[in-house]
């Protein structure tokens, strides 16, 4: 049996946005994975080395994978908001964007979005 080769394709805060990216990846028919240090990952850590997840997937899918990820940054650009708490990336649903607010996925705080515009 042939070991598979795993290569990073995407880097996220936390381990939920990697599991959401190789969700994708899979949904296309791309085998991935979504990781996180053990550590960081107990205790739900979403910054630094710890908090710092990986989407793997197999090497000679790499350069699809890549390819779909960065069509689907392209379209998601303008519904992305960055955590003033944080950093952290959040992309929006439309409800979100009619209610004014979210909770951060990656600090828990509530961000009102009319001071971020």
């Amino acid at each position: 049996m042939e070991e598979i080769k795993w290569v990073k394709v995407a880097e996220t805060s936390g381990i939920t946005p990697a599991e959401l990216l190789a969700g994708r990846l899979q949904a296309a028919g791309i085998p991935a994975r979504a990781i996180q240090e053990g550590a960081g990952q107990a205790f739900g850590l979403t910054v630094g080395l710890l908090g710092t997840a990986r989407v793997l997937v197999p090497e000679e899918r790499e350069e699809e994978a890549r390819a779909l990820l960065d069509l689907e940054a392209e379209m998601d650009e303008e519904n992305l908001v960055t955590c003033p708490h944080c950093g952290t990336e959040i992309e929006l649903d439309d409800e979100e964007w009619e209610q004014g607010w979210f909770d951060c996925p990656g600090c828990g705080e509530r961000v009102e979005l009319d001071p971020l515009f």
